[in-house]
């Protein structure tokens, strides 16, 4: 299809549902000779790998700023907490991938209605546009501003202009950069399988404590392992087994370094125990109204049943079976721990509303009335 009978059908189309300002903008920017589509930034895919910072910004959301570290990537408005490597991978590749599709307005009174305006603006200007800048070294390598997206019942495509120009493009893909900075970092906290959970203990500052184990090295289940108050009994099996879950795949919500925040006022100490030799510590501590922890890893007693168990049930299609895949040897467990604690040692975090519940779990979070269900 050539691109003025394109254009034709877009206005036919868009104007049926109101889009009579690109309506006019095809009319006006698409050219009658054919456009051949070609990458916005020709030389930036073979210099990925070189890039050293990459910028994001937004009106809403201001800056955030991804810099190499080493082998990683950090965010510099989070502390220098490490980033997303993927997602910044991600976002570079989109970036230098780009092919434009068509040009699009010059005007600079047009720029705002496809989102493309500058982000800095006059005082009391509302600004839509993310700017996307990447740098390798001391050399910018792309500058971009992103807009608004096209409908994709009439073509997809993304509105982009370079920041040094007016010119706005059409490109090919949905690009849309994140603009928040919990979206670029890396949120894994620590990841440590359910089934290795042997024990938990929560330990409240007023003396509370709730404590949950399995029964037996083969069990599937946690079962409520402290003093049960007359007239109550523990709720179901699923309620304590959460407790196993909350080092599994555990997620930040927020970070800030530990040195910020008084750990000497009331906390509560959270116990994590593994069969094969491994307990993670958390301290929680209350700061407004939010919760921060502090988190450690320690070796602890390996159980002794563990080694014999692993042998009878390793590779089965079994939970015995998946439970003893998850187990690790000894020297794999002292490498774990000594990994965790250089990553853990410096923060304190924030964790998902979900999991910050049951961290702080108090024995009647985990207890019912006897009569329920007779």
């Amino acid at each position: 299809m050539k691109p003025m009978t394109f254009g034709i059908l877009v206005v036919v189309t868009l104007a049926a549902i109101g889009g009579a300002y690109y309506a006019t903008q095809e009319r006006k920017e698409i050219t009658a000779g054919s456009f051949e589509k070609r990458p916005l930034y020709p030389d930036l895919l073979s210099r990925v790998n070189e890039v050293t910072e990459l910028r994001v910004a937004s009106q809403a959301d201001g800056s955030l700023t991804m810099r190499r570290e080493g082998d990683g990537w950090v965010l510099a408005e989070k502390h220098n907490y490490p980033a997303d490597f993927d997602k910044i991978s991600q976002n570079l590749v989109a970036v230098a991938s780009m092919e434009i599709l068509e040009p699009k307005t010059k005007r600079p009174e047009n720029h705002a209605d496809l989102f493309v305006e500058d982000v800095e603006a006059p005082e009391g200007t509302i600004t839509r546009s993310v700017r996307v800048t990447a740098r390798a070294g001391a050399d910018t390598v792309a500058d971009l501003v992103v807009g608004k997206s096209r409908p994709v019942d009439v073509g997809g495509g993304v509105f982009v202009r370079k920041k040094d120009q007016d010119q706005v493009w059409l490109v090919d893909g949905s690009y849309q950069p994140n603009t928040k900075a919990l979206q670029w970092l890396d949120r894994n906290i620590v990841n440590v399988d359910s089934r290795r959970i042997v024990r938990v203990e929560l330990k409240h500052a007023d003396g509370a404590t709730a404590e949950a184990a399995k029964p037996d090295i083969a069990s599937e289940d946690m079962a409520y392992a402290s003093p049960v108050p007359e007239g109550k009994k523990p709720k179901p099996a699923h309620e304590m087994n959460n407790l196993a879950n909350i080092p599994d795949f555990l997620i930040l919500d927020d970070v800030r370094p530990a040195e910020e925040m008084d750990w000497d006022g009331p906390t509560t100490l959270g116990r994590y125990t593994t069969y094969d030799g491994m307990t993670i510590v958390m301290t929680a501590v209350e700061e407004g109204d939010n919760t921060w922890f502090r988190l450690r890893a320690e070796p602890s007693a390996r159980d002794p049943r563990l080694d014999a168990f692993v042998e009878e049930h390793q590779g089965q299609d079994s939970p015995q079976g998946r439970m003893a895949d998850e187990m690790k040897p000894a020297e794999t467990v002292a490498e774990e721990i000594a990994a965790l604690n250089e990553k853990l040692a410096p923060w304190a975090y924030r964790f998902t509303a979900y999991k910050t519940d049951k961290a702080t779990s108090r024995p009647g979070d985990l207890l019912q009335d006897a009569s329920i269900g007779q």
